[in-house]
């Protein structure tokens, strides 16, 4: 072996090459062992280590972290809902004032069933690659605990929150016998400064030629991860700096940063691609925010580099992600695609919707009478979402009078939008002219806070009259020519559990490679429509335990849909019912309601729990609960959930699914136009898909057609089942497209009912296509079960946001499928309106819809429909009975079917009704998992 192939081995390997191939000395060779060690060592020091302070020192940018402000005159509290109420309390920088199990002068106690135990008396500050926590040492003897660790033992993680919560507080949640416990802590004081003059609370756009805001603040609570598919990552935050945390150590400042795994330097490894940006912009019909970074460009020093986010819109996205689309011809310009429903600007008078696709309508207040308050002498008159009428002007949202003078406090509109805590606000602007207390003159404005009402609040209590409208609106203060209130309201009321979460995962041994945040995220098993039904897979030996006419139904992070008489009590996250003969349920038992958020168990399995269910029948001191546990498998597509186990009034569910399961690099074969994925065996040919002419796609653009070629080389192919598709990357020449003539491209193969096309092209100086192909068949390649038909048709939800050079080409079939595989209407395609942007849609048949029962509900329309139907057919099958040569025929066309039919037993007309939607279109699911 050469000598210079040693560079390529690991270290001991190149020092024994060196001494045994290459002939040096043994005393140089230890030399350099010594020195290897060494400065492994002292790296690995740098961004690992230990301090008993409450402060300290970044290895990268030099930032003191000082934690001293957390310290709590009486202790920070937070309850475990999922094990019965267990209660932490604990101080940061300083212990209890409290005793705990009669000792004082402790950091953290745990009283768990009326005993304390002590869970540290003092506590050390760790850092480790970005990752700071504080341990709590010297607790109890745990009776569960390990040779390692036989103490109780408390981790206070402090994550990086650019917003100040009302519950900064988050358990992990933990067995009945765990000896050790993580809280997370949420707190600016793990952040990175934000420079003065980047500083902002808002992050909104209004679109001029639709009246439409644009506001993207909701997407600032975490970090997005994308792969620029060379080993290296982008982590990217939406309108907030990057989340500072393990393995997320970006510049001050940066919004979005290229992690590179492999570089040999902190400094190198993170680098400002570019700055924070509050101020999205809508050019052209197309929403965007453009990055500066101050980092020179590593391929021409006289420019820094440059990162452009387009934000296309998609109401049925529910869990939103940025996606590398490719790099400018200048190799300076970075592109990104980001799909999410927050684009969407055509959405119903003072309603909003979160980063989570949850949708807040707070229309119903617009219809009230104005709110008349009084605070300091003044009378207000206050609408919400309307005009407030006499005494205040004709556009006036909000006026006040005094002195028999009435003074306007901004104009009426019905956008709502997002502070940066993710609360509901209402701001009018532009009222009467306002002195300030520097001389000069303001206008005074109207801020609107909406916040979620209780049960408790009298907002609830006295609803729907005039003591409960008063008394949900408060005047906080009047000064700085704003006036701020309060408004408590149920309508503001966001689901109180999280359906995601994060895991620090390591692929190498060092710790850095490719580590860091990965997200495992659920949202898409939510259901707002129906129920999902578990199969029962019991032991024998716990068979007993479940009559076969026992059903059990559940939803994932939220309550049951409220439906099918199910009488389980409200807010229910899983229900146990006995099913009578007639089908109707009956002997409910809820199983618990969602009150603790997702937990992941590692990168592949992820935990949910319904706590404090009905009484159990065996153990009136206890509650029936559900555990599911999710696994990931990508063969599983949404997957179902199963029963497995009953123990101790604990139901335990396993759901495989691959909604969470990583992405999947496929090939594209240039020779065969076969999209593969080699890890599931699963081939996809282009040229034969029904979406392509011989493996090509025309879009319409500047009054041509460009044609892409699927089957091109240099295409890279990946997996993203979280969203149910396949995102396809390439560039491509466009003489006339933009200033270099070049586009890139990324295609989403989305599968879906509708086989249905829209695209959107941003000219720069590179131009940038998204094209969105929905259709049913790369379903089966992403192990999905296939559509099922809606009768009624419908359009979906996607759109892109368009621009002057944009065009939309839009071809769909009559069916629509729930990413859960049970059949749901479609909402209405949405695309952005803009003048300049062109639509064309083309129908084509689809397969022949699913026979409907006809029930009492049917209309006289459709019996009559469907008795010609018959007639019909009869009349047909009896021409070509007379003729040998029309009787083999019609033997030939059934013989290449290869369909078939399933028939369901339905058990009484409520049901039947049940199965039909308003409109009469049968909704049954081929697999029976959703109800």
């Amino acid at each position: 072996m050469a000598c210079d192939a040693a560079q390529d081995a690991p270290k001991r390997r190149v020092l024994q090459i060196l001494h045994l191939r290459c002939g040096f000395p043994s005393i140089v060779v230890v030399s350099l062992l010594i020195l290897l060690i060494s400065g492994g060592v002292s790296a690995a020091n740098q961004l690992n280590f230990t301090t008993t302070e409450c402060k300290l020192k970044e290895p990268i940018y030099d930032n003191t972290f000082d934690f001293s402000a957390l310290h709590s005159d009486l202790a920070h509290v937070v309850k475990s809902a999922g094990n019965g109420d267990d209660k932490f309390e604990f101080n940061v920088c300083g212990n209890l004032t409290k005793t705990c199990n009669g000792e004082s002068n402790v950091a953290a106690c745990l009283k768990k069933q009326d005993k304390e135990y002590v869970l540290g008396r003092q506590h050390e500050l760790h850092y480790l690659r970005g990752k700071m926590y504080f341990k709590y040492l010297s607790g109890d003897k745990c009776e569960n605990g390990t040779a390692d660790n036989p103490n109780y033992q408390l981790h206070v993680i402090l994550s990086c929150d650019y917003t100040l919560d009302a519950n900064p507080l988050h358990i992990t949640p933990y067995a009945n016998d765990a000896c050790s416990y993580y809280i997370t802590y949420e707190t600016p004081l793990a952040c990175l400064p934000i420079p003065d003059a980047l500083q902002s609370n808002s992050c909104s756009v209004r679109d001029t030629n639709t009246d439409g805001t644009f506001d993207l603040m909701p997407l600032s609570d975490t970090n997005y991860r994308t792969t620029n598919r060379q080993g290296a990552f982008y982590l990217i935050n939406v309108c907030k700096p990057v989340l500072y945390g393990e393995n997320s150590m970006c510049p001050p400042g940066s919004s979005i940063c290229l992690y590179s795994p492999q570089a040999t330097t902190n400094a190198e490894r993170f680098i400002n691609f570019g700055t924070v940006q509050s101020h999205p912009v809508v050019e052209n019909g197309q929403l965007l925010l453009r990055h500066d970074s101050p980092t020179p460009c590593a391929r021409n020093s006289s420019v820094n580099y440059t990162s452009v986010i387009y934000f296309s819109c998609d109401k049925e996205v529910m869990n939103a992600h940025p996606e590398f689309a490719g790099l400018g011809a200048d190799e300076c310009t970075y592109q990104f695609n980001f799909v999410t429903p927050l684009a969407c600007n055509d959405l119903k008078p003072c309603t909003a919707v979160t980063s989570t696709n949850e949708l807040l309508d707070l229309s119903s207040l617009s219809s009230q009478p104005a709110h008349h308050l009084s605070k300091d002498g003044r009378n207000y008159t206050v609408a919400v979402c309307a005009n407030a009428g006499n005494p205040c002007q004709e556009n006036g949202g909000a006026c006040y009078e005094q002195n028999a003078e009435t003074i306007s406090l901004g104009n009426a509109n019905s956008h709502l939008r997002f502070n940066q805590s993710g609360s509901l606000y209402l701001l009018y602007e532009n009222g009467a002219k306002c002195p300030t207390g520097s001389g000069t003159t303001s206008l005074w404005s109207t801020k609107i806070e909406f916040v979620c009402a209780n049960n408790a609040t009298k907002d609830n209590a006295t609803a729907g009259t005039a003591e409960g409208r008063s008394n949900a609106l408060q005047i906080i203060e009047d000064s700085n020519c704003q006036l701020l209130i309060q408004y408590q309201t149920p309508y503001a009321c966001q689901e109180q559990i999280k359906c995601k979460t994060t895991i620090y995962v390591d692929h190498t041994t060092d710790g850095v490679g490719s580590s860091g945040d990965e997200l495992i995220d659920l949202t898409p098993l939510i259901s707002a429509s129906d129920n999902y039904e578990a199969r029962v897979e019991l032991p024998a030996s716990m068979q007993h335990l479940v009559p076969k006419t026992t059903k059990f139904f559940l939803n994932v992070c939220r309550p049951l849909v409220p439906k099918y008489q199910l009488g389980c009590a409200g807010g229910s996250g899983a229900c146990m019912a006995k099913v009578a003969a007639s089908g109707a349920p009956e002997e409910e038992h809820s199983l618990g309601f969602p009150l603790v958020s997702l937990s992941r168990v590692n990168r592949t399995s992820a935990e949910l729990l319904y706590v404090k269910g009905d009484p159990c029948p065996t153990d009136k001191k206890a509650e029936l609960s559900t555990r599911i546990l999710f696994n990931c498998n990508m063969r599983a597509g949404r997957g179902q959930p199963v029963l497995r186990s009953i123990e101790d009034c604990a139901y335990d569910f396993e759901w495989e699914t691959n909604v969470f399961c990583p992405p999947h690099e496929c090939t594209v074969s240039a020779e065969t136009c076969d999209l593969v994925h080699d890890e599931l065996g699963q081939r996809f040919n282009f040229k034969s898909a029904p979406f392509t002419k011989d493996g090509k796609i025309e879009v319409d653009y500047n009054n041509t057609k460009l044609s892409l070629d699927l089957c091109g080389q240099h295409r890279k192919a990946m997996t993203d089942y979280s969203q149910a598709l396949v995102n396809i990357f390439f560039t491509h020449d466009a003489p006339n497209c933009g200033k270099e003539g070049t586009m890139n491209v990324q295609i989403r193969l989305v599968c879906s009912n509708e086989t249905q096309s829209t695209s959107t092209i941003s000219s720069d100086q590179q131009c940038n296509l998204l094209y969105v192909q929905r259709t049913p068949s790369i379903c089966q390649f992403l192990a999905l079960s296939a559509p099922q038909q809606d009768g009624g048709g419908g359009s979906s939800s996607s759109s892109g946001s368009g621009s002057s050079s944009s065009s939309s080409t839009t071809t769909s079939t009559t069916t629509q499928a729930s990413p859960a595989g049970k059949p749901t209407k479609a909402a209405a395609i949405t695309p952005a309106a803009t003048s300049a942007t062109s639509s064309t849609t083309t129908t084509t048949a689809g397969p022949e819809p699913a026979a409907a029962p006809i029930g009492p509900s049917a209309s006289v329309g459709t019996i009559l429909a469907a008795i010609l139907s018959v007639t019909f057919c009869v009349t047909c099958l009896g021409l070509f009975a007379f003729s040998p040569a029309r009787r083999h025929r019609v033997r030939r066309l059934f013989r290449r079917s290869n369909s078939a039919v399933r028939y369901s037993r339905v058990q009484s007309n409520e049901e039947a009704n049940l199965l039909l939607e308003p409109n009469g279109e049968f909704t049954e699911s081929d697999d029976d998992m959703l109800l």
